[in-house]
């Protein structure tokens, strides 16, 4: 606070300067060495959070001291303020909005106050934004920002007009490598991509700092984004170029990042595995100690020892984790540079094992609480995981109730981080649900703990919430969570029928039953329900009857994976990645099923193996079709992992695509278009892994029907 009353002093000093050139579209070269050097991410992540948080801040308040007049300073404060030091956001908000109502002609003013209010208050962050447009037509930043506002998924969503706003900001930075300006300009047009990776590359020919050096990755994906697919050869020969050409610039390569960095280009150069396993070898070897070669050589043996296919298998996933214990606690010792190995690694391998001794656990879940108390943001769902572990394990119920006392304080920081005045309804309807599953998660963690510890009396606090009306048309994962507290709490007050009235409600709300995990069943539910079932006495027959959902609701559940799209599926001509085109209205007369995915996403990567089984099924038929669109940013990587994993369905790059057509992308998904290119379901089916695939084909071959 002390820092930002100061601050607040300095205003007139700050902003005295309007006549001033403004900022332009990189900080000057001072600016940026400090920012390398005191807050690179090597630096900040070896503090602990609250020093981190107020060293950052520290840095920034000085450089907008020392120049006032540059933009970057001013974007990461606001930033950090807001993710990490949530408390202190609306005070900098006041502070620069200020600072803009006392220098209303300074557009640098205008511009740091509406990029403040953002999200807090979007409309006056509009009107800040556009005068300070209108006072300088050529300062490129408040643009960058109203593309950012009029976004697909914000309530204030304008494709056309958010295209124009990143368009004017290249017009003024071509070159820039901003992350931001990037991401947005994904979405945009091949023209405007195209032109601003002919830019980036004039100006990566001429740099030879090796932190700008790694923009070539950027500069990469727009130049594999913008070429199609039959192109894409004589691209890797330009990206194996591109590499020599770096390596000679810096030939010490004293960096584990650089080596990252160049691994990755190998890859998408379209380098043997035994060219990347060579370079991964160099890293290992020169920087033996490091995350970075944690990563290789974990990956590596994750590759030699397959997982067991058999989620059921309980002996065979005893012995996978013990080998892979053994391997973990060899890697503890090795990688001490590590964060993640030596702070929370060995608590995820042991958190699911039930064998594991007391002493053993309770060892783990201290280190781990005691790191994340220092080291990382607070966070609910730490805690959470912290929670369910003693629960799981029947150990030390007690200290749940602790552990999960300022729940309601991280649900909420949580979510004012997450929600702003500029969220479409989509984006609002899934972080306020997201809310209520977190919110449940911690009232559940505590009902079973104030249970096994004999103190029905901790769960009072969570009463009202967990006997709150269920909204309507909540997500079923809701309605279950919510039936299975009711029961929780009505069991914990003595109200045994009621309880197993709610028990029932939660079992013929859910989809399916949980699915097998590493070699166990986690089913609370249906255990809870059972075990107050057999002290009311009943019996194993009418058990059977009372547990069993009827038969037209276990269709309806598996059934409503599945939704109606609020839109028409758009026609699309799309080259996949051996340069075939595939257009929607070509496809008339066959049902398809469209899987939205990226190499990246760790849900995709578990049901693309799924995927690939039915599209060997059906790929000779001549009424059903399989495409995947891959949303990759590094669409130069997607080859090397399709090849890598031995899939051949179709693949269409398809980022602008998907980005146009839905205000919110998550992924994986699953699109079913019917026989007359109408787009008829989206979602996924509502069974096990082992049923996945001929649960889609079923649904896949309905869309045949009328």
């Amino acid at each position: 606070m002390r820092i930002l009353a100061a601050a607040l002093l300095a205003v007139p000093a700050l902003f005295a300067q309007a006549s001033q050139p403004l900022p332009g579209c990189e900080p000057r070269p001072e600016v940026g060495r400090i920012l390398d050097a005191k807050l690179s991410e090597e630096t900040l992540q070896q503090m602990k959070f609250t020093e981190r948080v107020a060293f950052r801040r520290q840095v920034l308040e000085d450089l907008i001291v020392k120049y006032p007049r540059e933009v970057e300073p001013y974007r990461r404060l606001i930033q950090a303020t807001k993710q990490d030091d949530t408390d202190q956001y609306p005070a900098l908000v006041e502070r620069f909005q200020k600072q803009a109502e006392q220098h209303p002609d300074d557009p640098l003013a205008l511009y740091v106050a509406g990029l403040a209010l953002s999200g807090r208050n979007t409309d006056l962050s509009i009107q800040m934004l556009e005068r300070a447009r209108s006072q300088a037509q050529d300062f490129a930043w408040p643009a960058l920002a109203l593309a950012n506002i009029y976004a697909p998924g914000t309530k204030r969503t304008d494709k056309k007009k958010s295209a124009e706003e990143i368009a004017a900001f290249f017009d003024a930075c071509p070159a820039s490598t901003n992350e931001d300006a990037q991401h947005r300009l994904r979405a945009g047009s091949s023209e405007l991509q195209a032109r601003v990776a002919q830019a980036v590359r004039a100006r990566l020919a001429t740099e030879t700092d090796p932190k700008r050096l790694k923009d070539y990755d950027i500069l990469w994906g727009l130049e594999f984004r913008t070429h199609p697919p039959q192109e894409h050869d004589a691209l890797r020969k330009q990206v194996a170029a591109d590499l020599k050409h770096l390596e000679s610039l810096n030939p010490k390569q004293d960096d584990a990042e650089w080596l990252v960095f160049l691994k990755n280009g190998y890859k998408q150069a379209g380098a043997s595995p035994e060219t990347v396993a060579a370079r991964e070898d160099r890293l290992i070897q020169a920087f033996p100690h490091s995350d970075e070669a944690y990563q290789i050589v974990s990956i590596r043996w994750e590759k030699a020892h397959k997982e067991p296919e058999d989620k059921t298998d309980a002996a065979a996933w005893a012995k996978y984790h013990i080998e892979y214990r053994a391997a973990l606690q060899g890697w503890i010792a090795r990688f001490t540079d590590s964060r993640e190995v030596q702070r929370e690694e060995w608590f995820d391998a042991i958190s699911s094992d039930l064998q594991v001794s007391p002493e053993e656990g309770l060892g783990a879940l201290d280190d781990y609480l005691a790191y994340i108390a220092a080291y990382q943001q607070p966070s609910i769902n730490s805690y959470l995981r912290a929670a369910w572990f003693l629960v799981d394990h029947n150990w030390q119920p007690r200290r749940v109730f602790d552990i999960l006392r300022d729940s309601d304080k991280l649900i909420h920081q949580w979510h004012v981080r997450m929600l702003g005045d500029n969220l479409c309804a989509e984006s609002e309807e899934v972080w306020a649900a997201n809310e209520v599953i977190l919110r449940q998660s911690a009232a559940g963690n505590v009902l079973v703990a104030a249970r096994l510890a004999e103190q029905p009396a901790e769960a009072q606090r969570f009463k009202p919430f967990i006997e709150r009306e269920l909204p309507a048309n909540s997500w079923p994962t809701i309605e279950t969570q919510y039936w299975l507290n009711r029961g929780r709490l009505s069991a914990l007050e003595g109200s045994q029928a009621d309880a197993l009235t709610y028990y029932q409600k939660a079992l013929h709300a859910r989809k399916k039953p949980p699915n097998a995990y590493q070699g166990r069943v986690i089913d609370s539910l249906m255990d809870e329900a059972r075990v107050l079932w057999k002290q009311m006495g009943g019996t194993e027959i009418a058990w059977k009857v009372w547990s069993q959902p009827p038969a037209a609701k276990i269709q309806e559940l598996a059934e409503s994976g599945w939704k109606k799209p609020a839109k028409p599926m758009p026609a699309f001509e799309l080259a996949d990645l051996s340069g075939k085109t595939w257009r929607l209205k070509n496809l008339e007369g066959r049902a398809v099923l469209i899987n939205v995915w990226a190499t990246w996403c760790g849900p995709c990567q578990a049901e693309l193996p799924h995927l690939e089984k039915l599209y060997e099924k059906v790929k000779d038929r001549a009424d059903l079709q399989i495409l995947t669109l891959t949303i990759d940013e590094d669409l130069g990587l997607v080859a090397p992992f399709m090849k890598e994993k031995g899939y051949t369905f179709p693949v269409l790059p398809a980022y602008s695509f998907v980005a146009g057509l839905l205000d919110l992308v998550a992924i994986p998904q699953n699109w079913i278009v019917d026989t007359k290119g109408e787009w008829r379901w989206t979602g996924a089916p509502a069974v096990s892994d082992a049923e996945w695939e001929a649960a889609m084909l079923k649904q896949l071959e309905s869309a045949k029907q009328p």
